[in-house]
C-alpha cells in the first residue's frame, strides 16, 4: 500500500520523523545512500532540496553551488544533468550545521541524483518533504509534472519560500500540497492564520518559533507542525514537550531512540 501522510498525522500523539536531506548526519547529504539508509531505518518522511540544471532537469542539491558538497565550481544552471552526474558528491561529512568539508570524497562514486532517480530509488512507502529552491518557470513546471506523474498527492508536499511562488504552483496544479516558509523564524498567530487561509496543512517553524502556545494554536487551525530541527536527544525532548507534531533531523536514529525511550 502506498504511503499516505494522513496516516502519520492522524494520531495526535505520534511524532513524525523527517530525515533532513536523508540520513545526512551519517551519510553524504542529499544522496541516494543517505535516502536509502533513512528508508531502511523506517523514517516517516524524507526531506530534500531541488534545483534545476542547464537543460531543465530537477536535481537534488541544497546549496546554490556545488563547492561544498561536490568540490566543483559553478551552479546547476551552468551544467547539463549529464555533466553533473560525473561529480563526486560526498565531500561534506556530518550534519548540516556541524559537519566539515573533506579533502577527498568520503564515498567515491556517490552522485547527485535527479528528482526522478530519487523517486525511483526510494519507492512509495515513505513521505516526502520536497524543498523547491529553483522556481524558474520551466523547472517549476517540470517538478510539478513529476509530482503528478509519480502521484505524490497523498504522499508528499512542496516546500516553497513565498506565497507568490505558492500561487505559481497553484496555477500549474491546484491539488499539490504546499508548505510555505514565509515568516519562518518569526511565526506568530497572524502567520498561522495566513497559512491556514492559504490552504496549507503543513508548516515548518524554526526551533525558536516553537512554544506550547504556538503548537496549540497550530493544532487548532489544523496545521501540521514539523520543526527544523532537532539533532540531539535534548533538543528532541524539548520540542516534543512543547507539543510539536514532527521534527526534521540529520540524525533520525537519535530521534527514533528518543521516541522509543521514556
Amino acid at each position: 500500500m502506498t504511503f499516505k501522510l494522513d496516516d502519520v498525522y492522524r494520531d495526535p500523539r505520534r511524532i513524525a520523523v523527517t530525515a533532513h536531506r536523508g540520513f545526512s548526519g551519517r551519510y553524504p547529504e542529499n544522496t541516494l545512500p543517505a535516502f536509502l539508509a533513512a528508508v531502511e531505518l523506517g523514517v516517516d518522511l524524507l526531506e530534500f532540496d531541488l534545483r534545476g540544471t542547464k537543460d531543465g532537469v530537477p536535481i537534488v542539491l541544497h546549496d546554490a553551488t556545488f563547492e561544498r558538497t561536490a568540490d566543483q565550481p559553478g551552479t546547476p544552471a551552468d551544467y547539463t544533468a549529464e555533466e553533473i552526474v560525473t561529480f563526486e558528491a560526498s565531500y561534506w561529512w556530518g550534519s548540516h550545521e556541524a559537519g566539515r568539508k573533506l579533502a577527498e570524497p568520503a564515498l567515491p562514486g556517490t552522485r547527485i541524483p535527479t528528482f526522478d532517480q530519487l523517486l525511483d530509488a526510494v519507492g512509495d512507502e515513505t513521505g516526502l518533504n520536497i524543498q523547491v529552491y529553483d522556481t524558474a518557470p520551466p523547472i517549476l513546471a517540470e517538478i510539478c509534472r513529476l509530482y503528478r506523474a509519480y502521484d505524490l498527492y497523498e504522499r508528499g508536499y512542496l516546500t516553497i519560500n513565498t506565497y507568490e511562488e505558492g500561487c505559481r504552483v497553484r496555477e500549474i496544479d491546484p491539488n499539490i500540497e504546499l508548505c510555505i516558509l514565509d515568516r519562518q523564524g518569526r511565526m506568530d498567530l497572524a502567520a498561522l492564520d495566513r497559512l491556514h487561509a492559504f490552504g496549507c496543512r503543513y508548516i515548518q517553524p524554526l526551533r525558536r518559533d516553537v512554544t506550547p502556545g504556538f503548537c496549540t494554536a497550530a493544532r487548532a487551525r489544523g496545521l501540521r507542525t514539523n520543526a527544523f530541527f532537532g539533532n540531539t536527544d535534548e533538543a528532541n525532548r524539548e520540542l516534543i514537550a512543547m507539543g510539536i507534531q514532527g521534527i526534521l533531523t540529520d540524525y533520525p536514529d537519535i530521534l527514533m531512540a528518543t521516541l522509543a525511550s521514556p
